[in-house]
């Protein structure tokens, strides 16, 4: 872990931007003199690595940054990237800045960005009604599909031409959603530790309580959690709805008892949670592709 440095310059907007504008873009080797230079900005910043290699110090943490990977700085996030001169191609980037004004209430009010809000990839727009903070600083692998963005960006800021303002936004606004969608795709699936832990809860309720009546009422109001959330990350960690966990859990004993014990079938059934005959039969015949009577047979043959 990098030391912060106290004593760091800080550029205001006024540094880049032109008048009453809100957005900037430069390539790096256009302000070579900033690179491996601790600062930070009064601005939200997003990097694209064009080619070479570099370690991005960013408020003490340290990643490694290669061509075709995107950073993203926050406001007053302290940063620096320290260019790998070693690899024989130089290390060059373009750097996008603007105001969180720029892009507008038409922009930030579309279900898009709605939606994006939620993924706090930039917490300087998006902070969450705790003010809940998640830094997201190194999108990997972006390539061509992301550099052809800021090649547009890039253009239209040098040429001036007329609308290349609302052009950038709109690009910008491209951008953004592009990086929502990779990151979307690329999460990691694993829980939490107290995501697990609620699984794991709720399957020792389900294997305790597997011969009553099973709710996602009762498991939510006993495990204190929505019923909804508490499917989503059960499937998510398990790889099958709890409905279909009960029913699994159901079978493997009904199926134990029917091979170790000779009780009736409906007693097994009844013993297992199924008080409805008809239920029973087609769920079993479902499970096992036989009738109760057929697979105890089967099995006692073995």
């Amino acid at each position: 872990m990098t030391e912060k440095n106290t004593d760091v310059r800080v550029f205001s907007a006024s540094d880049f931007f032109r008048e009453n504008e809100s957005v900037y873009i430069h390539r790096s080797n256009e302000f070579s003199k900033y690179i491996g230079i601790m600062h930070k900005h009064e601005f939200i910043e997003i990097v694209y690595v064009v080619s070479g290699k570099a370690k991005h110090i960013i408020d003490g943490r340290e990643y490694f940054v290669k061509s075709g990977d995107i950073s993203v700085i926050n406001r007053m996030e302290e940063h620096c990237f320290c260019a790998d001169n070693e690899n024989g191609e130089v290390f060059s980037t373009y750097d996008l800045m603007f105001t969180p004004d720029f892009l507008n209430d038409t922009l930030l009010d579309s279900e898009d960005f709605s939606t994006l809000s939620k993924s706090f990839l930039f917490y300087s727009l998006f902070p969450d009604e705790n003010g809940y903070i998640k830094r997201l600083n190194l999108i990997e692998n972006c390539n061509f599909e992301f550099g052809s963005i800021f090649d547009k960006l890039y253009k239209e800021y040098k040429s001036c031409r007329t609308g290349y303002i609302n052009l950038m936004r709109v690009y910008t606004a491209e951008l953004i959603i592009k990086l929502f969608r990779k990151i979307e795709s690329s999460e990691t699936t694993k829980l939490s530790g107290s995501q697990k832990e609620i699984v794991n809860s709720v399957i020792e309720y389900i294997k305790v309580n597997y011969n009553i009546n099973i709710r996602m009422e009762d498991i939510s109001q006993k495990m204190f959690f929505n019923k909804n959330y508490i499917g989503k990350i059960f499937k998510q960690e398990t790889g099958m709805p709890v409905s279909e966990f009960i029913r699994e859990i159901r079978m493997n004993e009904i199926c134990r008892q029917l091979v170790d014990t000779n009780n009736k079938v409906s007693d097994i059934a009844s013993s297992c949670g199924y008080n409805d005959t008809k239920t029973f039969y087609t769920a079993f015949k479902k499970h096992t592709g036989l009738t109760p009577k057929e697979y105890r047979d089967k099995q006692r043959r073995a």
